[in-house]
């Protein structure tokens, strides 16, 4: 078990590996697309009015390509853990300089500590996804269904997986429902 698995669980954590792969796939077709997505224990859901259709073939890719060994696909620049971690960095900093005596080294210091975070946001995120976050060993996840739904008025798009037992033979691979 990795720490990974303690904080996040490790299907959330293979879920998130297959959600980044997917956009990064779904956004090499469509460069001029923007979506946010989330991850949870049950799938991943992208939050813009997508073709499922096209998703689902952007989510078979991707889990053939991460099977493949294509652990890189799992890291995504645009990750909220990006921003998490170099919030983080600049709230922490922040808060040490708020123990420095004169008022002139506090304010120079949290500029100085927030403008690092920002700097090491994305090296440091990008290494918390690899160890942290994302978990790109896929073998035994199957996707079940793939279905575009609303949500508060707006058009998202549901992705479902699921582990395999010993049985492979009883998944479906992919399911449109509209």
């Amino acid at each position: 078990m990795e720490a990974g698995d303690v904080l996040f669980g490790r299907r959330i954590r293979q879920n998130h590996a297959l959600e980044h792969a997917t956009v990064t796939i779904l956004t090499r077709d469509d460069p001029n697309l923007t979506c946010s997505a989330r991850s949870n224990s049950h799938g991943f859901t992208i939050y813009a009015d997508l073709d499922p259709v096209w998703v689902r073939r952007g989510c078979e890719e991707a889990l053939t390509r991460l099977l493949a060994g294509e652990a890189e696909l799992a890291i995504h620049p645009n990750c909220g853990t990006n921003l998490a971690v170099g919030t983080s960095l600049a709230m922490i900093g922040s808060l040490f300089a708020l123990t420095a005596m004169r008022p002139r080294t506090r304010i120079a210091s949290a500029v100085a500590s927030s403008l690092a975070g920002i700097m090491m946001a994305r090296p440091l995120g990008e290494m918390v996804q690899r160890h942290v976050t994302t978990l790109p060993d896929l073998h035994d996840v199957r996707i079940v269904a793939v279905r575009q739904k609303r949500l508060f008025g707006k058009r998202v798009v549901e992705v479902l997986t699921a582990t395999t037992a010993a049985d492979k033979s009883s998944w479906s691979y992919v399911d449109i429902i509209e």
